[in-house]
């Protein structure tokens, strides 16, 4: 089918990405955590799953698997893990798909059981967002809008990826076929593993379609709920006689009393040998879930589903990022720009582009430190005109002399007040008449009051003209 493939190891470029680190392997290939690098340190995380040659490979199955490929990468729906590129290279075909920061369903039953398995609410949650992608998947049209639906042929726990944050998507589609094309069975094959979620008409290499999917999606639900698998015989030929017989599987409410009759209703129905009389489509399958158990789709459910999966597998996503990242540094640490920084032609490039046309203050230099967020402005005077230099020292020196002066004012003062407190003029006079008893008294007042005045006013008009222009030589 392809050439003999290169040798891949960590840091390894496939096309646009760097391989990481490998963190699956299957019969027909292996996963490798991968990232793509952009310019201006833009980086993102991808799943890159590489196609191994296979014992009987044709070119009719490599024109088969890469159509399905290419159909599967046309299905957008947030339960389906996106198929982002399919390409070749030295012989390896590898397709990148989104990365799903989670485990596997497989695991997570695994992780579950030592705390009494998935939660009931918890499993048909799950199951119900899987029946979701199914339906988009099923639905599918091609480019002339007519109905093509893609059959994914290998629902399993194992190819249905639960995001920590309770996201179930479905992976893996189209490679199916390719896998079943290898009848060999072993540990490195998963056909032996999955094969009890194979319908019977696939077993029988029958035409399958989407009500094939419908039994497998049953299957894993009898799982989830129950705890044991509806068809699990002590080998694979046993599992085959009890897929291929007309003996349906024992019902779930024998395995556990408590069992819900509606939800036992819906498994049984998708668990159907005959298609015809199982679910006509997954939508309607959910839709059955949904009002058997409602609970399990209210509103804010997601809440509880995050707390399952922090609870189950969070101390595995915690490693696992952990890998990664050094990982990451390894890689870093062989390349030219460790973690795809920016390089200093990139800030030269940037200079070039800007608005402010100032000249770039150099690397090495600190930046100027702000005391305030506020900006800071200039006075529009100051910007003008330059301010004088000498107007300040004058200002100084006319309030030095001001003061001088007021300081020589205020010393005469106390020297100048008693002659002009001891003038009687001062004092209050009486207006009353005088009496004609008192006749002779009135002239000797009347003189002390005239002489009173003209004895005080003399000397304060006579020092008035020297004291102005003695207070006018100071001031000058």
């Amino acid at each position: 089918m392809f050439r003999d493939p290169i040798r891949l190891h960590t840091g390894q470029k496939l096309g646009r990405y760097e391989l990481l680190m490998p963190v699956a392997r299957g019969g027909l290939g292996q996963v490798w955590a991968a990232r793509l690098r952009g310019a201006r340190g833009f980086n993102k995380l991808v799943a890159v799953k590489t196609l191994l040659p296979a014992p009987g490979d044709s070119q009719q199955m490599e024109r088969r698997l890469l159509q399905d490929l290419r159909v599967a990468a046309l299905i957008q729906h947030s339960n389906v893990a996106q198929t982002l590129e399919l390409d070749e290279q030295n012989g390896t075909l590898y397709a990148v798909m989104e990365w799903v920061d989670g485990e596997t369903l497989s695991q997570v039953i695994e992780s579950a059981e030592s705390s009494g398995g998935v939660p009931l609410l918890v499993a048909v949650n799950l199951v119900g967002q899987a029946l979701r992608g199914l339906q988009a998947a099923h639905e599918h049209c091609d480019e002339a809008g007519k109905r093509a639906p893609v059959v994914h042929r290998d629902v399993s726990p194992d190819n249905i990826l639960i995001s920590y944050s309770g996201i179930a998507k479905l992976v893996d589609f189209g490679i199916a076929r390719a896998k079943r094309q290898d009848r060999t069975l072993g540990p490195e094959n998963r056909i032996e593993r999955n094969l009890g979620y194979a319908a019977p008409e696939q077993v029988r290499s029958d035409a399958v379609d989407p009500r094939t999917d419908l039994f497998a999606a049953g299957v894993t639900l009898y799982l989830l709920t129950t705890g044991r698998h509806p068809f699990q015989g002590k080998d694979s030929a046993a599992t085959l006689r009890n897929l291929l017989s007309d003996e349906p599987p024992t019902r779930p409410s024998v395995l556990k009393t408590s069992y819900s009759r509606t939800l036992e209703a819906v498994v049984m129905k998708a668990l159907e040998k005959d298609p015809a009389r199982r679910w006509p489509s997954a939508e309607e399958m959910r839709l059955a879930l949904e009002r058997g158990v409602p609970q399990a789709f209210e509103l804010g459910f997601e809440a509880q589903l995050r707390t399952f999966m922090a609870d189950t597998v969070g101390d595995r996503g915690q490693k696992k990022r952990e890998a990664i990242r050094r990982a990451e540094i390894v890689v870093d640490a062989g390349a030219g720009e460790p973690g795809g920084g920016t390089s200093k032609s990139s800030v030269k490039s940037l200079r070039a582009i800007a608005v402010n046309a100032r000249p770039a203050r150099i690397e090495s230099e600190p930046a100027p430190a702000r005391r305030s967020m506020m900006p800071t402005l200039r006075p529009l005077l100051a910007r003008s005109m330059p301010p004088p230099r000498l107007r300040k020292p004058l200002l100084l020196a006319g309030f030095a002399v001001v003061a001088l002066g007021l300081g020589l004012a205020l010393g005469r003062a106390p020297r100048e007040s008693p002659s002009v407190a001891s003038a009687p003029a001062v004092s209050m006079v009486d207006l009353t008449p005088p009496r004609p008893a008192r006749s002779a008294v009135v002239p000797s007042a009347a003189a002390a009051i005239a002489a009173a005045p003209s004895a005080s006013a003399t000397p304060a008009a006579s020092n008035m003209p020297a004291l102005r222009k003695k207070r006018s030589n100071e001031l000058r």
